[in-house]
């Protein structure tokens, strides 16, 4: 029972990332159409820094939880007493 439920897991899981790959183009695509939609003009320095923001949004909220734990925050980092 144990096993099925861990091939269940994974095999779920695997969809899930193959069901999200975005090619760079589309991601450009996306943004693009977002900052026009926010009202600004193509080719511009409000553009670029729309564009700018939302590569860093899609950056962090697709990055990984952090829980405080390795070299800065763990057993044996510099900040640990």
């Amino acid at each position: 029972m144990q096993w099925r439920n861990l091939r269940l897991a994974f095999a779920i899981s695997a969809v899930a990332f193959a069901s999200s790959c975005v090619s760079p183009q589309e991601l450009r695509r996306e943004d693009d159409a977002a900052c026009a939609g926010y009202g600004f003009a193509p080719g511009t320095d409000a553009f670029a820094s729309c564009l700018q923001r939302e590569s860093l949004a899609r950056r962090f909220l697709t990055a990984p939880p952090y829980w405080g734990w390795g070299y800065w925050g763990g057993p044996g980092g510099p900040y640990w007493p």
